[in-house]
């Protein structure tokens, strides 16, 4: 029961989070965010807010942007979102992508590797 209230919390301050970054958050830096996902812990103290952008040389100043907006991003949060404590917001790159390429690498090399062993 816990695991989906979690979920929804989390799907719930994904969806207010990137209409906050959308529609009210003026600074330059955020304009091309995706928020990708976020993690609350069980007791959902902490949400660990991951974004990327398309503009991939721009992620630490989109990193920069978020925190310093973090406070205003908060302040948004509480009057969307009612619950009785709204969770710290920590801003991360998602490195999914990059991680997803690596494993596709590590996979063909293994593959070509296997293709020259077979008899």
């Amino acid at each position: 029961m816990d695991s989906i209230r979690i979920r929804r919390v989390a799907e719930l301050l994904k969806h207010e989070i990137s209409y906050i970054l959308a529609n009210d958050v003026k600074d330059p830096r955020v304009h091309d965010v995706v928020i990708t996902g976020v993690k609350v812990t069980a007791d959902l103290s902490l949400a660990r807010v991951y974004f990327s952008s398309y503009d991939k040389k721009s992620l630490k100043d989109l990193e920069i942007g978020l925190s310093n907006s973090n406070g205003y991003i908060r302040k948004k949060l509480k009057t969307a979102v009612h619950m009785k404590k709204l969770p710290q917001l920590v801003f991360e790159t998602d490195r999914s992508p990059e991680e997803a390429g690596r494993l596709d690498e590590l996979f063909r090399q293994i593959s070509g590797e296997n293709e020259g062993n077979e008899v």
